[in-house]
């Protein structure tokens, strides 16, 4: 930093440097207006001594401290500090910031310094040096926008059926039936049902017809909000599949939508984790304006700074429309192979979702690779799992849990200490996928009109881009050999230099010739919703999937590569009791399990007597293994008095095994060999699981709470008293969160 004298001594020099010659007379310096004399002048007090610390300590300076450059010659601007006192004549090195109040946004700061020491009293007095700092872009204030311009007029926009009506129209229950003109925007905020009825709308990037599906909408607060635009009023014969009640007015330039209420109880979440409590219903700064459409939803009409819009970009839109583009009659239909990669926060996982719906358009189904285990979006953390979807999804991950077709578990919410297993359980469901779900039998007795022969491929990647993450991608992208590569360019992390071609850092192999690139712009951090963040995330999908109740299957009906694929995803919750208060499965270990493995950092040190007090609270993944393919721990385990662990196994090979879902081991009898087990897994899969598998994936805070104990405590015991539960300060070597440095960069990267 540099002193008041010596700012003083280069603002004198750079003055006096010879000006060019001018026809102009240099307008002099403005002087501040000099402040009148106090007539009542008070006595200063003195500081009192701090007792903060200084922000320099072992000579090293505050992270928060700016270095000033001087800028020699600049004229400073009159400004509003200058008009209450006379910086010049003071007596003390002055340092002014600019204020950033709100109005004014774009206002710089800057630094103001003089000085009149009494060791350079025979100096003659210099004019103000006038220092700009820099200023770090901050993001713009965006202004709320109109979501909604439709305004709800009964029996003349909006119409009211009863039960009967609605059944003789072709739909079930009350229903509210909403006529939009083409120029309207519609946006609705809660869970419902969704059925098209005349023309045709656009939501969430996809533009759905009239048809006999009920389209399952879940609008929270906490992603962006779906907004419904009408995008044709052409009506086809052959698509007049419902007959309008003569009182509902035919619109001819609009579309005819239905609007029912879902009872799935997926709004109880918030209960469960109460982060994401009343994320359903509108915030304080929208029950004034907001409108009840059905019960539990509402319509919204401008944007607040909890609640966004969802907007899809413009790149976004020509790549989804060049994916979805009809082949010529002359070729065939290709096998399609779509890559999505991105760093985090880019909005990848959105593009993602919005591709996979717009190719269900074409295709009945399409097969979607999740490859990120950290944001999932059909299952838990933890899992590298191939889902097969036959409808399109309209809501955030934890509103659609589901059991995979295939799915591997890694246990972690990263690849990084198990790079090796990650990659081989992503080749062994890519070689699934092409075995199995790829090509099919074309199904000649259905009516629906969509390609039933050949299944396209969704592989969504990790936001980890940097380092040994991007060579992970690197090698999935090579495995699965796309047709379609969509790259969203991010924000580079700070110190991180930008990753190389993904092609040239594996066995010196150039791109494919195939491969079409598509380079696509990453949301906007102003539609980003910062109230909930990845951690929250990560915790509501575990819970909705602990708390998701899903269809009952038999045997016979268990997906197989002889049965036909169908995704089972969850139609309801069960949030009324949290996880202390459900019932368990009761299991003898002795009898329904073969082996019990530990994956992760410092496992292998766990001996065989501590394994009971490992697995008691843990979330545990439930594999099935083809037979003989994993020796058991014992030959008779019904003779075994302790679990059938073995110290320092390796996890199931993915070519041989797959995990159908996660349980919770809720207690372990210290006296016999059963096991309390809560899971959603239905029983006939359940019965399946010879293995149960511990990583490093952990049950949230939020359920090992009883939200139903009005004195905060867990199934009527003092919340200081429960076991695995501390609240307070943590005290003792090793209380507190162990922080781990991940910026740091190998030498090659530097």
């Amino acid at each position: 930093m540099l002193s008041a004298i010596a700012v003083r001594r280069a603002a004198q020099a750079a003055l006096e440097l010879p000006q060019p010659s001018s026809s102009k007379q240099s307008s002099p310096l403005p002087t501040p207006s000099p402040l009148s004399p106090d007539p009542n002048p008070k006595p200063k007090r003195p500081n009192p001594p701090s007792k903060r610390k200084s922000s320099s300590v072992n000579g090293k300076s505050s992270r928060n401290s700016k270095k000033a450059k001087i800028l020699p010659g600049r004229v400073p601007a009159t400004g509003r500090y200058f008009e209450s006192k006379n910086m010049v004549e003071g007596g003390e090195d002055v340092i002014m910031l600019g204020s950033s109040s709100d109005s004014e946004p774009d206002a710089q700061a800057k630094l103001v310094l003089d000085s009149s020491d009494d060791s350079e009293a025979e100096e003659a007095q210099n004019p103000l040096v006038s220092t700009e700092l820099p200023i770090y872009p901050q993001p713009p204030t965006s202004e709320p926008s109109q979501l909604s311009t439709f305004r709800p007029t009964p029996d003349l926009n909006v119409y009211e059926l009863s039960t009967d009506e609605a059944n003789v129209t072709g739909l079930q229950n009350e229903t509210s039936v909403l006529s939009i003109d083409r120029e309207e925007t519609l946006a609705l905020l809660g869970t419902y049902a969704l059925t098209v009825l005349k023309g045709s709308v656009s939501i969430l990037g996809i533009t759905l017809s009239p048809s006999k599906i009920a389209h399952h909408v879940f609008a929270p607060r906490s992603a962006p909000i779906p907004i419904l635009r009408c995008a044709s009023a052409d009506v086809h014969a052959d698509l007049n599949t419902y007959s309008l009640p003569p009182r509902v007015k035919n619109n001819h330039d609009g579309a005819v939508v239905a609007i029912q209420s879902l009872d799935t109880d997926v709004e109880g979440l918030g209960r469960v984790c109460r982060v994401f409590d009343g994320v359903f219903e509108p915030s304080r700064w929208q029950r004034s304006s907001a409108e009840v459409i059905r019960p539990g939803v509402s319509l919204v009409t401008h944007s607040t700074r909890d609640m966004l819009p969802f907007v899809l970009p413009e790149s976004w839109s020509i790549a989804l429309s060049a994916a979805e583009t009809q082949p010529s009659s002359a070729d065939p239909i290709p096998l399609s192979v779509y890559v999505v990669k991105g760093p985090k926060k880019s909005g990848k996982s959105t593009f993602a979702r919005t591709l996979l719906n717009r190719l269900l358009a074409r295709f009945q189904r399409v097969a979607y690779l999740e490859c990120d285990v950290g944001q999932s979006e059909f299952t838990p953390g933890g899992l590298v799992a191939l889902n097969v979807i036959d409808n399109p999804v309209f809501g955030p991950p934890f509103t659609h849990p589901s059991i995979p077709y295939r799915a591997h578990y890694v246990g972690a919410t990263s690849p990084r200490c198990s790079p090796a297993h990650y990659l081989a359980a992503v080749q062994a469901l890519l070689e699934t996928y092409k075995l199995e779900v790829q090509t099919s039998m074309p199904d000649d007795d259905s009516i629906d009109t969509r390609i039933t022969d050949v299944t396209p491929l969704v592989v969504n990647t990790m936001g980890w881009t940097k380092g040994l993450g991007a060579d992970l991608n690197a090698k999935i992208e090579e495995l699965a050999e796309p047709t379609h590569v969509f790259e969203i360019i991010g924000p580079e992390e700070k110190g991180w230099p930008t990753a190389p071609p993904a092609y040239d850092t594996l066995c010196n192999q150039p791109a494919p010739s195939k491969a079409l690139q598509y380079t696509l712009e990453a949301i906007s951090p102003n539609l980003t919703n910062t109230h909930f963040n990845a951690v929250d995330q990560r915790n509501l999908n575990i819970l909705s999937y602990f708390h998701a109740i899903f269809p009952s299957i038999t045997s016979a009906s268990f997906p197989s590569p002889s049965a036909p694929l169908h995704q089972m995803t969850a139609t309801k919750w069960e949030t009324s009791l949290p996880l202390c208060a459900r019932y368990p499965y009761e299991v003898d270990w002795s009898q329904a399990f073969d082996q019990v493995i530990l994956i992760g950092a410092g496992y292998e040190d766990v001996i065989p007597s501590e394994i009971s007090n490992v697995l008691n609270g843990a979330i545990v993944g439930l594999v099935e293994c083809e037979p003989g393919t994993e020796d058991p721990v014992y030959l008779d385990p019904s003779s075994a008095r302790e679990l059938p662990y073995a110290q320092a196994r390796h996890p199931p090979a993915p070519s041989t095994s797959t995990c159908h879902g996660l349980a919770l081991i809720r207690a372990i009898s210290p006296s016999s060999s059963h096991m309390h087990i809560i899971t959603p897994i239905p029983p006939a899969i359940l019965a399946r699981c010879r293995v149960i598998v511990k990583g490093e994936l952990e049950l949230p805070i939020w359920g090992m709470l009883d939200f139903t104990d009005a004195n905060e405590g867990v199934a009527g015991v003092e919340k200081g008293r429960v076991s695995y539960l501390q609240w307070g300060k943590s005290e003792g070597l090793g209380g507190e969160r162990r922080r781990v440095r991940r910026n740091l960069m190998r030498k090659a990267q530097m």
